[in-house]
């Protein structure tokens, strides 16, 4: 005799445990509050304006700063930096100078104009200084990043050290600033394109 089974002692697909996963967000129970890190203690940051211009926040049991906000100057300044590893910018660098470099030698071989020469010459010195001073700038940003460290630390021991050398070397001070003079020109140059192309893309998107 073959046994039916009724469909009621079949098993229901939708009486199967299921998993369900909670998401707990993250100031959940706590009214968007944070923690802070001085007291350790839960709280809502206090905003402390000059002005009218926020300057930081603080938390409001011990007073201790929370955040920092930048300035006007502070912020007009970082889009003058790159901290994205690039060598784009030292290509481009590398390639004006060779262009610059063969329209000065090609003066050996025919006579150019004494204006066209004396740019030639000019734009391959500059562009050459450019292109050291950017090689140089990436490599301290990419070991910076390599070892997780904050690139101002490197910075600032190379100001040091310059310091330092030109006090206890008074030859070299001529040197120390070629390069910063060439670390300035550079620090203008791209921070100028790097706003140009942000602004031309800001114009294209809207």
């Amino acid at each position: 005799m073959s046994s039916t089974s009724s469909p009621s002692s079949r098993p229901d697909p939708s009486s199967r445990p299921q998993r369900v996963t909670l998401i707990t967000p993250n100031f959940a129970g706590r009214h968007s509050t944070v923690n802070c890190q001085a007291c350790n203690r839960f709280m809502v940051p206090r905003v402390v304006t000059y002005y009218g211009q926020p300057l930081r926040s603080v938390c409001p049991f011990c007073g201790a700063t929370f955040m920092k906000f930048s300035s006007g100057l502070q912020r007009f300044m970082r889009h003058f930096q790159t901290r994205t590893l690039s060598f784009t910018t030292f290509r481009g660098f590398v390639l004006a100078a060779l262009c610059f470099g063969f329209l000065w030698s090609v003066n050996y071989w025919i006579k150019l104009p004494e204006n066209i020469t004396h740019l030639a010459m000019y734009g391959t010195i500059f562009f050459v200084l450019m292109a050291v001073a950017e090689l140089f700038v990436q490599c301290v940003e990419l070991l910076a990043v390599r070892l997780c460290h904050e690139s101002n630390y490197y910075w600032a021991s190379f100001v040091f050290i310059a310091m330092v050398t030109v006090h206890e070397r008074h030859d070299l001070t001529y040197y120390f600033i070629l390069v910063s003079i060439a670390m300035l020109a550079r620090w203008v140059v791209v921070g100028g394109v790097h706003v140009l192309s942000a602004s031309k893309s800001i114009k294209f998107n809207d």
